[in-house]
């Protein structure tokens, strides 16, 4: 079986929510890694490390959270993931940005930049984690996930971000606010709260994390050089791109393509 396992949500409305599962069950030393710095990301990741638990450091705020199991806010933080033991297993997945909203009424800003999923969700998450660990393969797993998705959706009228973000994305980002609020025909002070209260951080800082997505993939999987990748993302010139970069990830583009082949959480 591969190390790395990854499956589609087969329930129609969660594959709208849900971008994949995915299953990770390596040695630290095949991986090759002590440290991977998690490039800020416009997803959701959730995340049951099984007994293999993970230093997580936020090293904006200065704060570090030793996890077994836990759901990464969107954020713009520089943030570092360290294995706390010989393996790296993990049963996790990557959602979008207003999947948190469906899952519970508390608005996403007011939560911490690390989700303690066990505080979040009581007896859900420990039922989860009693389901998973009787599991006998990644397969068994992800149906696992997939119900306590289902189990736990609210009903919730999200159109209105749910189309925000579908038309930033659809522009990879290249849309200016004005526009977006225009053509949801709301105000962007609305806009503004939607992000906030259903995603966790400003429609700003949603537009710079696309445009980085991008950026970063164009980096990863193609021979395309900086100057090409700058002009491809609609920025205006290469030191912008450089800048933009830069204050977001704490790391030139050269720099962040130089550790692209690394671990990368399955992010890019």
């Amino acid at each position: 079986m591969s190390h790395f396992v990854t499956r589609a949500p087969r329930d129609q409305f969660l594959a709208t929510l849900v971008d994949y599962y995915f299953y990770i069950d390596v040695s630290v030393d095949a991986l090759d890694f002590e440290q991977e710095y998690i490039i800020p990301f416009p997803r959701i990741t959730f995340g049951y490390f099984f007994d293999h638990p993970f230093l997580v450091t936020n090293h904006d705020l200065k704060q570090s959270r030793t996890t077994s199991m836990a759901i990464s806010r969107i954020a713009t933080h520089k943030i570092t993931v360290q294995p706390r033991s010989e393996r790296v297993k993990i049963i996790g997945a990557h959602v979008r940005p207003y999947t948190l909203a469906y899952l519970t009424p508390i608005s996403i800003f007011r939560l911490p930049w690390l989700i303690d999923t066990a505080a979040l969700f009581g007896d859900t998450a420990k039922k989860f984690k009693q389901k998973i660990d009787q599991c006998a393969n990644p397969e068994q797993m992800f149906e696992a996930v997939e119900k306590v998705f289902l189990d736990t959706l609210l009903t919730r009228d999200l159109s209105t971000i749910t189309r925000a973000v579908d038309l930033i994305e659809q522009h990879s980002g290249n849309i200016k606010l004005t526009e977006v609020a225009q053509q949801l025909n709301v105000s962007e002070r609305t806009l503004r709260n939607q992000f906030s209260a259903n995603v966790g951080c400003t429609p700003k800082e949603y537009l710079q994390l696309v445009k980085l997505r991008k950026s970063v993939y164009d980096m990863r999987f193609s021979d395309h050089s900086l100057t090409d990748i700058t002009y491809d993302s609609n920025y205006f010139d290469q030191a912008h791109f450089v800048n933009s970069v830069k204050r977001i990830t704490g790391k030139s583009p050269k720099k962040l393509r130089e550790e692209l082949p690394s671990f990368r959480f399955l992010q890019f």
